[in-house]
């Protein structure tokens, strides 16, 4: 068998995403880039917790946000990535990210360790509801196979996350 010359073939022309019709990819990217949005205040809410947590549990917990502010990094990433595969543009700056996030902050609060670990519990779960709320919708992710399963691994992440979360506020 000889090696395919992809320049030769149909396939050098198409997208990366084949024949996906421009209503899916525009849904898509649009999705993502409102997920996107969630996972940089995400990121951006633990790093805070990382840099400011206190307390006799304080080295454990920072090694634990360090973790997860490094995890939430790749993700971000790799939701813009999508975005790109889709042929779309990620938001990208913290102006972007600010107008399009639906997470809540309180940049004065002084949180307890319990309440800063409450508090991401809540945002992961804001977050998983976000994505089942697209995945659920069989109208909206039409077609866009990649994008699904791409979003059904992302789920199981935070749903780890927040299983690890909430065990770190459960009592014995």
């Amino acid at each position: 068998m000889g090696t395919t010359n992809l320049q030769n073939t149909e396939f050098s022309k198409m997208s990366p995403v084949g024949n996906l019709p421009e209503t899916s990819k525009e849904t898509s990217i649009t999705f993502l880039n409102e997920l996107l949005a969630n996972e940089f205040a995400l990121f951006t809410k633990t790093l805070n917790f990382h840099w400011n947590i206190i307390g006799p549990r304080f080295h454990s917990l920072h090694e634990f946000l360090e973790e997860q502010y490094k995890d939430q990094l790749q993700v971000m990433d790799d939701v813009a990535e999508r975005v790109r595969v889709l042929g779309g543009r990620p938001l990208s700056t913290v102006d972007e990210m600010s107008h399009a996030h639906k997470l809540n902050e309180n940049p004065s609060a002084r949180l307890e360790a319990n309440e800063m670990i409450a508090e991401l519990f809540h945002d992961h779960m804001l977050i998983q509801h976000q994505i089942k709320e697209i995945l659920d919708d069989e109208t909206r992710l039409k077609r866009d196979h990649g994008t699904e399963d791409f979003l059904v691994g992302l789920l199981c992440k935070h749903e780890k996350t927040s299983w690890m979360l909430n065990s770190h506020l459960e009592k014995q």
